[in-house]
């Protein structure tokens, strides 16, 4: 992407959580303030509040970096301003698709002797450009003669696809598009495993489980395991090689390798299911992308259509369902690219070029942001273009619960109260910034 032109300026602005606000009429030089602040001030410099604001028609939205960098500002014109809208910035999540049984019905159906095909196509948010091909994966299952539509043969096809998947996902795991699968179970258990187990450390990719106990303990070959939750959609996990013992340390073999980032699970989150009369399903997961916004500038989600071949046809068929993958609104992803971007092309010919150019970034990974934007169009003819010119200006306020609730709070909320006092009467600040009068 080159440098924005005349018709698609922005102007993109970290704001931290906590950073206290100067005195009124503090005059902003680098390394004047706390590193960070973000707030409003008059055209030299001199921060203003809510009453003074209101006797400028043009203000600076200005960013101390800190004293070896200069000043990020912005100036406003009132005449120029159209619209101003906030926002509660929104978690993002990953795809998640369920065969059979999807955590609150459903069954896989059982044949003897059949070949079960699941089709995975990932097709990569840039096929919409013709940049790139879909792509697929395969699980595959031969099931035995003689089982029978019934809770073992159910798990005898579920857990023969599952192994299946996730043998043919192992070369493609530091690749641009991975799953977990996992086996779901139609039982709601609080059945704790033992009462004398202390935690199970579990590790990303391993079939391994190190098992933590403080008295006398066991746990059996065969036992099905639900870590982390006593919910029917949590993945299950089966038990090869178990253990008994006294206190002390140690490790249980599942049946397929852990599925999810590595972590220890304390026994009161760790759950025995009852795998008679219930019915099965596989549960495959969407992983997070690795994004690295210095390197590319493309934020995607895993996404992906399931397919079933060879599944029996009967009057209950095997079901797919499927919960869609969100972007999220205002993740550190978006907020990193905007920033990045925002910057231009410094000496490149495209922002996008190889080798890339390595900037200072403000956004931070992890945190989730609530987007400002103030929209503003200017109909005079400039010097880069005859028409008119127009752009936004970005304030990315970290904090919230990613969830629809957000406060701004020291800075934030003087920003807000300062801009409010400054702009036009039919602007406005909406949910979720209180009182959004002007």
């Amino acid at each position: 992407m080159a440098l924005d032109s005349k018709n698609n300026i922005k102007s993109v602005f970290i704001v931290p959580s906590v950073t206290p606000e100067p005195a009124l009429f503090t005059k902003i030089t680098p390394g004047s303030t706390t590193l960070n602040w973000v707030g409003i001030t008059n055209m030299s410099n001199e921060v203003l509040d809510a009453t003074e604001v209101v006797k400028y028609s043009k203000i600076k939205i200005i960013k101390d970096r800190g004293a070896n960098n200069p000043l990020q500002q912005v100036v406003l014109d009132l005449s120029n301003i159209v619209n101003a809208s906030a926002y509660s910035g929104a978690i993002a999540t990953e795809q998640i698709d369920y065969i059979g049984f999807n955590g609150g019905s459903g069954r896989i159906e059982v044949l003897p002797n059949n070949f079960y095909t699941i089709k995975l196509e990932h097709v990569p948010n840039s096929f919409a450009y013709g940049k790139r091909p879909a792509n697929y994966k395969y699980g595959t299952y031969q099931s035995p003669l003689g089982i029978a539509q019934d809770t073992a043969g159910q798990l005898n096809v579920a857990s023969g696809l599952v192994n299946s998947l996730i043998q043919n996902f192992r070369p493609n795991r530091t690749t641009d598009w991975r799953v977990f699968t996992s086996l779901v179970n139609s039982s709601v258990t609080t059945a704790a495993v033992d009462t004398d187990i202390t935690s199970f450390g579990l590790t990303k990719y391993s079939k391994s489980v190190t098992v933590i106990t403080t008295g006398a303990a066991a746990i059996a070959a065969g036992t099905y395991l639900r870590f982390g939750a006593s919910t029917a959609s949590t993945s299950i996990y089966k038990v090869v090689t178990g253990f008994t013992g006294g206190a002390g340390t140690y490790t249980i073999t599942l049946d397929y390798s852990w599925q999810a980032d590595s972590a220890t699970i304390l026994d009161t989150d760790t759950f025995s299911v009852t795998t008679t009369a219930t019915d099965w399903g596989i549960k495959i997961v969407g992983i997070k992308q690795k994004y690295d916004v210095n390197r590319w500038r493309q934020y995607d989600k895993v996404r992906f259509n399931t397919f079933l071949e060879g599944f029996p046809n009967t009057a209950t068929p095997t079901l797919v369902t499927t919960t869609a993958a969100f972007d999220g609104v205002a993740v550190y992803e978006q907020a990193a690219n905007d920033e990045y971007i925002s910057w231009g092309d410094e000496g490149q010919v495209f922002v996008d070029q190889v080798p890339p150019l390595f900037r200072e970034q403000d956004a931070q990974v992890g945190t989730q942001y609530n987007p400002v934007v103030i929209s503003w169009l200017n109909r005079l003819n400039s010097l880069i273009g005859a028409g008119e010119n127009k752009g936004q200006v970005i304030l990315y306020m970290a904090g919230g619960d990613g969830s629809g609730t957000f406060t701004p709070d020291n800075n934030q909320a003087t920003f807000v109260t300062v801009f409010n006092a400054w702009v036009p009467a039919n602007l406005d600040l909406v949910s979720p910034f209180p009182d959004p009068t002007v």
